[in-house]
């Protein structure tokens, strides 16, 4: 543990089975960990894949919470949350794969880390309209050191490439929380 609290984003995404309510029950089940205090969820966003190749579209959000856990011990504490809403990782094959749940450490109060496994800020923050959309959702004027930029200023500029055909489009389209329940399989337990 830390002896500060630290305030942290988190990217959540889904584009196996129901994206909205595995992402809505993986945000509550967050917030029960110890030394987490969740704040804030944005709206869910369907998106395109992204640097991959899937029929699949995903669920996205960023949520924002506060804690006292150091970094490595909150990525452990995500990994878990994932392995119970049935994430595998496959350490042998390239590039990205279709999931139930990806929980990605975004930003962690002002620290830079880049160690095996962690590496903060997230690297693709500013190339990914699916993390910066629900991000500037809740909290815009965030100052980004390592692009020194807000996150506004990093959305509009990746809108901006797009639109000029430097990067390709990328879909996210809004949409509003369902009431859902996530049931998970018989057996597993965090």
């Amino acid at each position: 543990m830390i002896s500060r609290v630290e305030r942290v984003f988190i990217g959540l995404g889904s584009n196996l089975g129901d994206g909205m309510a595995i992402l809505a029950a993986a945000w509550g089940r967050i917030g029960e960990e110890d030394g987490i205090v969740t704040v804030a969820l944005s709206h869910p966003y369907a998106s395109a894949p992204v640097e991959m190749t899937s029929p699949y579209w995903f669920t996205n959000a960023v949520g924002e919470l506060e804690t006292v856990l150091a970094p490595r011990q909150l990525l452990n504490r995500l990994l878990k949350i994932e392995a119970f809403f049935g994430r595998t990782r496959n350490e042998g094959t390239q590039g990205y794969q279709d999931r139930t749940l990806d929980l990605d450490m975004l930003y962690y109060g002002d620290w830079t880390i880049d160690a095996p496994g962690l590496i903060i800020p997230h690297p693709r923050i500013a190339e990914r309209l699916f993390v910066l959309r629900p991000l500037a959702e809740i909290s815009p004027g965030l100052w980004s050191s390592f692009h020194i930029k807000t996150i506004r200023e990093l959305e509009e500029s990746l809108v901006e490439q797009m639109s000029q055909g430097i990067i390709p489009q990328q879909d996210v389209i809004c949409q509003e929380w369902a009431e859902v329940v996530f049931e998970p399989e018989p057996g597993r337990d965090i």
